[in-house]
């Protein structure tokens, strides 16, 4: 079995030579890159004000990062212009995006040329996972428009040596089987509402039977049940792709071993928060997925709450990498009186 692909990119980011980062000198870098990370956003005007009163050198430990106030989408939703840390005019790309459960403002986002470009790499190393180059992986996401979600996904595909192919984004079923057979695609990569009504087509099924080896789930909640029938209908191996708009598109991908999101720790520093407390929960506790940028972002986020439940999984993995993973995404986040509750998305709702 291969060692996910996430720790050869990982150790190349933080400077460590052999392929296979240790998680102590992971760790040891994250914290310096939180502090790197913190001046960042000092250029954004909402974290100038948040961060006004913290001392130099902060944080000098994970703890004492984990005492920073949470970012909500509620409040990128309600004061984006002063989460830019950088000009307008760099921003290369502006992402509007519903806020979930609510009827408040969207979200923006603004992606820089250098955000997208570690996306660019991300989806490179996401897809190594389960193709090879040289192989076609057809893409579902829409790719008119310039740094779309499809049109990254398919460079990023470019960048590994694959031959990337879109189809009806749709989810036609006969289109769908059109573009399987025409193609021969290795994988599939596509939301789950995209392959609902081909799961229940025969002349989908069988096509994909055909010629998959893979289908790649990203954007939307999985749930074990879809994941399940997609393998059994389809006859392939079933991936699930972690991302958010506000993670710049990447957050985490499943190995070989299916044990959990390998993360992008070069990149993202994630947390499992208690929701009531904020406080960071041991290792196997479900709780809130949280997440730091922790490059120069066009937008950088502290501590940002997706919603999303799940629990840290430490490591080893079974392919062999030392580090921790996120488990599942088990669904979103709900308080209630005097606790919290996790309830599955309705289908079609995504983890924006």
């Amino acid at each position: 079995m291969r060692v996910s692909p996430f720790d050869a990119w990982i150790a190349a980011s933080i400077g460590q030579d052999g392929g296979t980062p240790d998680p102590a000198r992971l760790a040891g870098w994250q914290l310096i890159a939180l502090c790197r990370a913190l001046d960042h956003a000092r250029k954004a005007p909402f974290y100038r004000d948040r961060l006004a009163r913290l001392p130099p050198g902060f944080p000098e430990s994970f703890e004492a990062f984990a005492t920073l106030p949470t970012t909500t989408p509620a409040d990128l939703a309600a004061q984006f212009p002063r989460f830019l840390a950088v000009p307008q005019d760099a921003v290369a790309r502006m992402v509007t995006v519903a806020t979930s459960g609510t009827t408040g403002p969207p979200k923006r986002m603004g992606l820089t040329d250098a955000d997208l470009a570690e996306t660019l790499e991300c989806f490179q190393v996401v897809m190594a996972v389960t193709l090879n180059p040289g192989e076609t992986v057809l893409i579902l996401f829409p790719a008119d428009k310039p740094d779309s979600v499809g049109d990254l996904i398919g460079r990023g595909m470019r960048r590994l040596g694959a031959l990337p192919v879109f189809g009806d984004p749709t989810g036609n079923p006969a289109r769908l089987a059109e573009a399987l057979r025409a193609h021969r695609p290795a994988s599939l990569i596509a939301a789950p509402s995209q392959l609902r009504a081909a799961l229940e087509d025969v002349t989908a099924m069988q096509a994909a039977r055909e010629t998959l080896r893979s289908v790649v789930y990203a954007s939307d909640f999985l749930s074990p049940e879809l994941r399940e029938r997609t393998a059994s209908r389809f006859g392939c191996r079933v991936f699930d792709y972690y991302s958010a708009t506000e993670m710049a598109y990447g957050g985490g991908m499943e190995c070989l071993a299916g044990a959990g999101y390998h993360l992008r720790e070069a990149q993202l520093y994630f947390e499992v928060l208690d929701p009531l407390s904020d406080v960071p929960l041991p290792q196997g506790e479900v709780g809130e997925v949280a997440f730091t940028t922790l490059t120069c972002r066009g937008v950088p986020l502290l501590r940002y709450r997706t919603g999303d439940a799940a629990a840290m999984l430490p490591g080893p993995c079974p392919c062999g990498s030392p580090l921790r993973r996120l488990g599942p995404i088990l669904g979103r986040i709900e308080t209630t009186t005097g606790g919290f509750a996790v309830v599955t998305p309705d289908k079609g709702k995504g983890r924006a």
